[in-house]
């Protein structure tokens, strides 16, 4: 099942607040939702700054559509994008691009450097590398879905003074993405427990596999929220691995003795595979 759009995203036009919990859930529930194997083409991940800030979202707006509409033309497949801001409450761009069949970074930063320019975009402060398949997909997925609306490059105390009541849309998507249904997973504790482990040791050993220890460090700090161990012990791993990845893990479960029970799917859930702990009473 494949989905073609225009430009999907956070909230009404021009009514957006910045990030809330209802658009951080849409995001992340959008980003489970891809099946990452049949993410065809050539994939980008960028992160595109600008020195000053511009004085109103719609200025922001603005150069996000200009430039979007210059990777459109230029042959771009599919397209997320997320607007976050640096501490010192300039906004960026974080984005994952597909092109037809070769990976193309140079083209997008050139892009915003000509259209961000009276902004004082600079070479240095653009950012990219590709998105190596699956793999490639879930270090992106994993970023971008586990940041939660405190996160600082999300909170509220770093958007620009002008932008408090009307930041527009945080977050969107376009093009060509393939979903697939949601499964969702019921354990009791010890299986929630257990199936982290897994989690937690598969990521762990990819990482150590591929020989970039930055990223064996990331994946060994998963599960862990700093500074509170009680959120660290039930933080969900469902935007670590696969739906394919996650079922193979509850088959090991299942032969081990562990017991889940398979939910419906909510009328709008579009989560990969949420693994859920029994609720604390």
């Amino acid at each position: 099942m494949s989905n073609m759009t225009g430009s999907v995203g956070g909230g009404i036009r021009g009514q957006v607040g910045g990030w809330s919990m209802k658009a951080t859930r849409r995001n992340t529930d959008f980003l489970r939702s891809i099946d990452e194997r049949k993410l065809s083409g050539a994939g980008v991940a960028l992160t595109l700054t600008l020195k000053t800030c511009p004085e109103t979202a719609d200025d922001w707006h603005r150069l996000r559509k200009n430039w979007q509409d210059r990777m459109r033309r230029a042959g771009m497949v599919r397209i997320h994008w997320v607007t976050e801001w640096q501490r010192r409450g300039v906004p960026h761009l974080h984005v994952a691009l597909w092109w037809p069949d070769k990976y193309r970074i140079s083209d997008p930063v050139e892009a915003w450097l000509a259209l961000a320019a009276p902004y004082g975009a600079g070479a240095k402060g653009q950012h990219g590398k590709p998105i190596d398949g699956p793999v490639g997909w879930f270090q992106y997925l994993s970023k971008h879905a586990a940041r939660g609306v405190k996160h600082y490059q999300r909170s509220g105390d770093n958007m620009p003074p002008g932008w408090k009541e009307k930041t527009g849309r945080v977050w969107g998507y376009g093009g060509d993405w393939p979903l697939q249904d949601p499964v969702n997973v019921q354990l009791d504790d010890d299986g929630f427990y257990a199936f982290r482990r897994l989690v937690r040791s598969w990521r762990i050993g990819n990482a150590r596999a591929s020989g970039d220890k930055a990223r064996e460090i990331h994946a060994k700090r998963m599960l862990h929220y700093p500074g509170n161990p009680k959120i660290s012990a039930l933080r969900p791993v469902s935007e670590w691995c696969n739906q394919a990845q996650a079922l193979m893990f509850l088959g090991n479960l299942a032969s081990r003795g562990y017991g889940f029970d398979l939910l419906p799917s909510e009328p709008k859930a579009v989560t990969v595979a949420e693994v859920r702990g029994t609720p604390s009473s």
